[in-house]
């Protein structure tokens, strides 16, 4: 008779649907592996109704090491004989129509859980469904299924669950979120006899599933379980022992009862040797990949018996494909540059002569003829007679580090300069701070408050100035822009009893070193007046800063709607300090500095780029 199956993945989308024969559903076939050792903890399934195989990978087939099912399980077959050694896939070929080759093989490789339906028709009436619940552990595959036809599913009871208790492996049940029963077993990675877990909330010893991290997720799987929303949930499962350490186990729950009521089996298997295993496995790995993908490292192995033994990083690293060489030579001596082969030749011999390792550099020549800088190491193993037995070794294009290395000294050259020019540089703005001193001094010489005040904007201006030429790429340029932001903002800051607003048109210009402190001076002198002079009384007001370029002009324009200069100020032939700090810096820069007309004071300071 003829039927049809249809297999779903965990989003109950339809992945396969397909028309079946019933004489696909079960083959006898014969064993496969020599000497294959049966499953060490069967005890722990044997009474389950879950049908459970385990599967072992052996030449692109799965061999089942374990099966708690036997042949009287199908239809029409009467002879018990268990299915121990025989191939999964030839024996229920209807596994390997329904594509289940390719799902153990991505399990087995990825290690990634898959959980599907199989719903099975005939005539169009649905006769049995089976979730299966396929999973690897210690490079094994587990398929878990439970089938039910039209009658109702039986789950494990309290019978099923005493001829667990003294399983092997821990064993409990949870009723109204409590631990009710335990078995002996439990004390191997909890460290709690069964007597100490009784009555204790399941949550006492801080359980974590892997995939369901919070306490609210372990809730919500546990109510599922006991209201047979949910057959059956494996995860790794995270606890802390009595002595306070971290044990891992392959935790399984499914609904079961208890003195009447529901309840939830919990079994579980300790994994926390092989989890520590592999979180070094891990680390090593990541950190061996890491190696690899920066290193690029080549492999060779020579022993008597063998001979030599290349990774195929060695080809590419001489730039040769290996079917154009005699793999039985030592290859690498013949493309060690000529000038070199006599000092690198007595090295490798004199390892081979005192049965020792020995890492060194040479270059080769490539078939291209490139040079390579390689490292070699080699480590050389001889009998009592002195005969060479085996040697092992890699070779490492190092050409990339030697060229970073050359880089980075002549980076840090390059920083040695740099920072030779910042000493002359602060060398230079401290002269030009203590020359605006004296000026001041001599100028105003009953005003020291007020020099001193002008004296601290003035190098507040110049560590602006520096911090932005710190933070630039090349250390020797800065973006006016950013600068005149900071410093406008800065100034405003501190003057923060007056109602001033700043209306900003800027454009990203740099401007070298040379430029940048005279030019910072001029224009902290330029808001320094109208933020002290421009707006009596604390009147409201605008300063406007705009910075373009036309051509290879730079134009800066700074005003404000203030009173204006006194009529007694004569900015071409000026007398105040402040105009003629202006006009000196402004040669500095051979640059020029004009007066506008305005509502106000405005200024036209013009440079070339």
């Amino acid at each position: 008779m003829k039927g049809k199956c249809q297999l779903f993945d965990e989003e109950n989308n339809v992945i396969l649907n397909k028309e079946i024969d019933e004489n696909y559903l079960f083959i006898p076939s014969l064993p496969v592996i020599k000497d294959l050792k049966p499953y060490n903890d069967s005890e722990l399934f044997d009474n389950l109704n879950d049908k459970i195989s385990i599967l072992i990978p052996y030449k692109n087939d799965y061999i089942m090491q374990y099966a708690n099912f036997n042949y009287n399980d199908f239809d029409g077959v009467t002879k018990d004989i268990d299915l121990f050694n025989k191939s999964y896939l030839k024996t229920f070929p209807i596994m390997d129509i329904l594509g289940f080759k390719k799902i153990l093989d991505e399990v087995y490789v990825t290690g990634k859980t898959r959980n599907l339906k199989i719903l099975y028709y005939v005539e169009d009436s649905l006769i049995a469904s089976s979730r299966q619940k396929i999973f690897k552990y210690n490079n094994k595959i587990y398929c878990i299924f439970k089938t039910k036809s039209n009658s109702k599913t039986k789950f494990m009871d309290e019978n099923d669950v005493r001829l667990l208790y003294n399983a092997p492996d821990p064993l409990m049940i949870i009723q109204n979120k409590k631990i009710v029963a335990a078995n002996k077993a439990n004390e191997k990675i909890t460290g709690y006899k069964p007597e100490e877990l009784l009555g204790n909330d399941y949550f006492f010893n801080n359980p974590r599933f892997k995939n369901k991290s919070s306490p609210y997720e372990f809730d919500e799987v546990y109510s599922k379980l006991l209201n047979k929303e949910l057959f059956n949930y494996t995860d790794v499962l995270t606890i802390k022992h009595k002595d306070g350490s971290t044990v891992y186990a392959k935790a399984t729950m499914q609904p079961s009862s208890f003195n009447g009521g529901p309840a939830v089996l919990f079994y579980a298997f300790d994994i926390t040797e092989g989890v520590n295993h592999q979180i070094k496995a891990e680390k090593l790995l990541s950190t061996l990949d890491l190696v690899s993908n920066i290193s690029k490292i080549a492999y060779v192995y020579w022993d008597y018996k063998n001979g030599y033994e290349w990774s195929d990083e060695f080809f590419n690293i001489i730039g040769e494909k290996k079917e154009n060489l005699d793999l039985t030579n030592d290859i690498i001596r013949s493309f060690i540059v000529k000038d070199d082969r006599e000092r690198t030749s007595k090295i490798i011999f004199d390892s081979i002569i005192n049965s020792n390792s020995v890492l060194f550099k040479t270059q080769i020549q490539t078939s291209h003829g490139d040079i390579k800088d390689v490292e070699i190491y080699i480590d050389c193993q001889s009998d009592d007679e002195g005969q060479l037995i085996n040697s092992v070794g890699y070779i490492q294009d190092i050409s990339e580090n030697i060229k970073e290395t050359q880089q980075l000294t002549n980076l840090l050259q390059e920083k040695e300069v740099l920072l030779k020019e910042v000493h002359h540089r602060v060398k230079n703005n401290l002269q030009i701070i203590l020359s605006l001193l004296n000026l001041n001094m001599r100028y105003k010489p009953d005003s020291p408050q007020e020099t001193l005040e002008s004296t601290k904007n003035r190098i507040n201006t110049m560590a602006i100035v520096h911090k932005k030429l710190y933070q630039s790429e090349d250390y020797a340029h800065i973006n006016l822009k950013d600068y005149i932001e900071e410093q406008a903002r800065f100034l405003l800051a501190n003057n923060d009893n007056l109602d001033i607003d700043l209306d900003l048109n800027l454009d990203n210009i740099k401007v070298s070193m040379d430029n940048a402190i005279p030019l910072s001076l001029i224009i902290s002198e330029i808001l320094n007046n109208s933020l002290n002079y421009a707006f009596p009384n604390n009147q409201s007001g605008i300063i406007n800063i705009s910075l373009k370029t036309n051509g290879d002009i730079i134009k800066l324009i700074i005003g404000d709607n203030g009173i204006g200069l006194p009529e007694d100020v004569d900015f071409d032939d000026p007398k105040d300090f402040g105009f003629l700090i202006m006009k000196s810096l402004i040669k500095q820069i051979e640059g020029s500095i004009f007066l506008l007309p305005s509502e106000g004071t405005s200024y036209l300071i013009e440079f070339n780029i």
